[in-house]
C-alpha cells in the first residue's frame, strides 16, 4: 500500500475516534509498527490535519476539523452572492436572501437571468454577473417600498472558484438608513440655513434701526422658540426656584409634563438611573451644576419613565446659563444616540469576535493597517516570537520582522500595497495568487543558524469605499512536511528501482482494467516494451491476454478483496512454462479496492527438479 494511502487511512481512523488515539492504539488498529504509526501521525500533525497533546509519557492525536466557507458566509451581515462562469448561482447567504425577501433554496442552482433577482437587477448588473468583469462594478439598487424606498449598495467583482473556474461575487449592504439620514440632514441643513439667514437679516435690521431692536429681538426669540419646539431633542429649562419653566414638544411627549408643572430637583433626579454608561453618579453631576460648583456637565444614559427604564439611550448636556451664579437657571438638552451606541457596540463586538477567532487559529497570524502598523498579533505568533501583543500593537511591522524570519526583510503583506515590486517578490518561492489572496514559501533562520521553510498567506481587507485598508498574514512552518515529501520521493524511487531489476514479472491494473505499471521482466516475457502497454486496457495488450485469457481472477479479487494464488501453464516460444501467480488487492483511502498487484514467477525449473526427484525416488525403490 502506498504511503499516501496509509496516511489517509490513519486520518480516517482519527476522524472515527474524536476523543483521540495514542501511537500504540493506531499501530494496533491498522496492524502496522509503532514507528510507522508515529511517522504518519507526525506527518498529519505538521500538515495541520491532526492535533497533538501530551498525556503523561504518551501523546494523544486527534483529527483537526475546519469550518467550511459556506458556514462562514451564513454569519456575515453583508449579503453575498457567488455565481459561476455561466451565471449559475452557486452560493448565497441568508443575509442576501433577506434583502430581497427570498430564501437560499429559491436562488441556488438557478441562472441569474431567470431567477427572481432579475426583477431587481438592471441589464448592466445581470450582464456583469453572467460575464465575470475585469474590474469591479459598484452602484446602488433602489427598491421602491410602500412607506420608504430601500437603497442597497452593491459591489461586483471576479473571483477564482475552488474548482479553478472564474466566477463572480456580488456583495450587498443595506444603505437605506444612510441615504435616509443624508436626506434628513439636507432637510435640516436647509432649514437651519433658512433660519440663520433670517436671523442674520434680523440682526442687520436691528443694527440699522435702533428703535426696532425690541421688536426684532422678540421676533428672533419666537423663531428660536419654534425651532426648539419642533426639533427631535429633549429641551428643559429650570429656573432658580427649581421649577421647570419650559419644555419643548418632544420633551412633553416623552415625560408627559408641561411648563411649570413639576419641581425640578425631584424631576431631574427621578428621570435618570443611579449611574451613567461609564459608571459615574448622575445625581452628583446635577448637584454640582445646580450648586454652582460646575457650569456644565454631560453624561450618556437611558430614561426612567413611569418607573420603567427605557431602551433608548440619550446624550445629556446640563448647562448653567450664568456661570458661577448659585441658583442660576439651567438648560437640560438630550439627544437620542441609541442607534449610534448600538452600532458602536456591534463594531466592538465584531472586533472582539475577530480577535478571538484569530487568537484561536492554529497558525501564527498578524494584521496591519494601510500604514503597515500592527493592529493584531495572535497567541500563536506570541509563542513563535516570544513577543506579547501589547509590545507590538500600533508599531510598524518591520520592527518585528527579525523575530519572525531571523533577519530584516520584506513580508508578504508588503506585496498587497506594492503588487508589482520585483525586489519584494524575490524573497519568496512558489508565489501564487488565490483570488485576492497571495500565497508563497520562504526561508527563515533561527538563532542557532538552522533554516526553516514557512508557507505564508496574505489577504487584503477593504473599507466601505472599496479601498485597501490593510492586510492579514498567516505563517505555517512546513519544514517537516517538505522533508517528508523529499523522503517519500526518495523511497518511491528506490521501490521503483527494485521493481525494475527483479526477475519476477510485475503488473498493476486498476478497476477499469487499465495497466498502471509493468516492469521490464514482464516486457521480456511478452516481447513488448512495458512503456508501450502502460495506459492501455488489458484486452488491448495481446501479450497480457496470452497469459490471462479471461479476467476471472481480476474480478474475483476486486469483488472479494481477498488475495489470490494460482499455478498455471503458458506457452512461450514453443516451450511450456509453469507460472506461479499472486494477485494482491490495493485499497484507497475509503477502503475500496482500487488496483491489483500481480506478481508472476516462472517455477518451471522447480517443477522439473521435483519431477526428477520423484523419478529417482521411484527408480530407487523399484530396484
Amino acid at each position: 500500500m502506498s504511503t499516501g494511502t496509509y496516511e489517509e487511512e490513519v486520518h480516517s481512523l482519527l476522524c472515527s475516534h474524536r476523543e483521540g488515539l495514542t501511537i500504540e492504539e493506531v499501530s494496533r488498529f491498522l496492524h502496522i509498527t509503532r514507528t510507522t504509526a508515529a511517522r504518519y501521525l507526525e506527518s498529519l500533525y505538521h500538515a495541520g490535519r491532526a492535533e497533538r497533546r501530551s498525556l503523561g509519557p504518551a501523546k494523544i492525536y486527534r483529527a483537526s476539523f475546519r469550518v467550511s466557507s459556506s458556514e462562514i458566509l451564513t454569519i456575515l451581515d453583508e449579503g453575498i452572492l457567488i455565481t459561476g462562469p455561466d451565471g449559475t448561482i452557486r452560493e448565497v447567504n441568508p443575509s442576501f436572501g433577506i434583502l430581497f425577501s427570498l430564501t437560499s433554496e429559491e436562488l441556488k442552482g438557478k441562472s441569474v437571468l431567470y431567477s427572481p433577482l432579475s426583477a431587481y437587477f438592471s441589464e448592466e448588473i445581470t450582464d456583469t454577473l453572467l460575464h465575470p468583469p475585469d474590474q469591479s462594478l459598484k452602484g446602488i439598487i433602489r427598491i421602491p417600498g410602500p412607506e420608504q424606498d430601500r437603497f442597497l449598495h452593491y459591489r461586483i467583482f471576479a473571483m477564482h472558484l475552488p474548482d479553478g473556474e472564474t466566477g463572480t461575487v456580488m456583495i450587498i449592504l443595506d444603505q437605506t438608513e444612510v441615504y435616509s439620514s443624508k436626506e434628513k440632514a439636507r432637510s435640516v441643513e436647509s432649514e437651519y440655513e433658512y433660519q440663520i439667514s433670517q436671523i442674520h437679516s434680523d440682526l442687520t435690521t436691528n443694527l440699522e434701526k435702533v428703535k426696532s431692536t425690541v421688536r426684532e429681538v422678540s421676533s428672533r426669540e419666537r423663531v428660536i422658540r419654534d425651532l426648539l419646539q419642533n426639533v427631535r431633542v429633549v429641551i428643559l429649562k429650570v429656573n432658580s426656584g427649581g421649577r421647570v419653566v419650559y419644555c419643548n414638544y418632544y420633551a412633553s411627549e416623552i415625560f408627559h409634563i408641561h411648563d411649570g408643572e413639576q419641581e425640578s430637583p425631584p424631576l431631574l433626579h427621578s428621570l435618570f438611573p443611579v449611574t451613567d454608561e461609564h459608571g459615574a453618579t448622575i445625581s452628583q453631576k446635577i448637584s454640582d451644576v445646580r450648586s454652582g460648583i460646575s457650569d456644565f456637565s454631560s453624561w450618556d444614559s437611558p430614561l426612567i419613565i413611569q418607573n420603567q427604564l427605557t431602551s433608548s439611550i440619550y446624550s445629556w448636556n446640563l448647562i448653567r446659563l450664568r456661570k458661577g451664579k448659585v441658583g442660576s437657571p439651567m438648560i437640560l438638552a438630550g439627544f437620542d444616540i441609541t442607534e449610534l451606541i448600538l452600532r458602536e457596540r456591534q463594531v466592538v463586538q465584531s472586533q472582539k469576535q475577530m480577535e478571538w477567532i484569530l487568537d484561536h487559529l492554529p497558525d501564527p497570524t498578524f494584521a496591519v493597517d494601510k500604514n503597515k502598523r500592527i493592529i493584531l498579533w495572535n497567541k500563536q505568533l506570541e509563542v513563535m516570537t516570544g513577543l506579547q501583543s501589547e509590545e507590538t500593537i500600533g508599531k510598524p511591522i518591520e520592527q518585528f520582522v527579525p523575530a519572525i524570519y531571523g533577519y530584516s526583510r520584506p513580508v508578504l503583506a508588503d506585496l498587497i500595497f506594492n503588487r508589482f515590486n520585483s525586489s519584494i517578490a524575490a524573497f519568496f518561492n512558489n508565489l501564487e495568487q488565490e483570488g485576492e489572496a497571495l500565497t508563497a514559501e520562504t526561508l527563515a533562520y533561527r538563532q542557532d543558524g538552522s533554516s526553516r521553510i514557512y508557507w505564508v498567506k496574505v489577504t487584503p481587507y477593504y473599507n466601505e469605499s472599496g479601498d485597501v485598508s490593510g492586510a492579514i498574514q498567516s505563517i505555517r512552518d512546513i519544514t517537516v512536511f517538505r522533508e517528508i515529501e523529499e523522503k517519500i520521493r526518495d523511497e518511491g524511487a528506490i521501490l521503483r528501482g527494485i521493481a525494475e531489476h527483479v526477475l519476477d514479472d510485475i503488473l498493476v491494473i486498476n478497476r477499469a482494467g487499465t495497466i498502471l505499471y509493468a516492469n521490464p521482466s514482464l516486457g521480456r516475457l511478452i516481447g513488448i516494451n512495458p512503456e508501450h502497454i502502460i495506459g492501455n486496457h488489458i484486452n488491448e495488450a495481446h501479450g497480457i491476454r496470452r497469459i490471462f485469457p479471461s479476467c476471472d481472477q481480476f474480478k474475483s479479487v476486486f469483488i472479494t478483496g481477498v488475495p489470490l494464488h494460482e499455478l498455471f501453464t503458458i506457452s512461450h516460444e514453443g516451450v511450456e512454462m509453469l507460472m506461479d501467480a499472486t494477485f494482491i488487492p490495493e485499497k484507497d483511502a475509503n477502503g475500496l479496492i482500487s488496483a491489483i498487484l500481480i506478481v508472476l514467477k516462472n517455477v518451471t525449473s522447480l517443477r522439473d527438479e521435483i519431477n526428477n526427484l520423484e523419478n529417482r525416488k521411484a527408480g530407487f525403490f523399484g530396484s
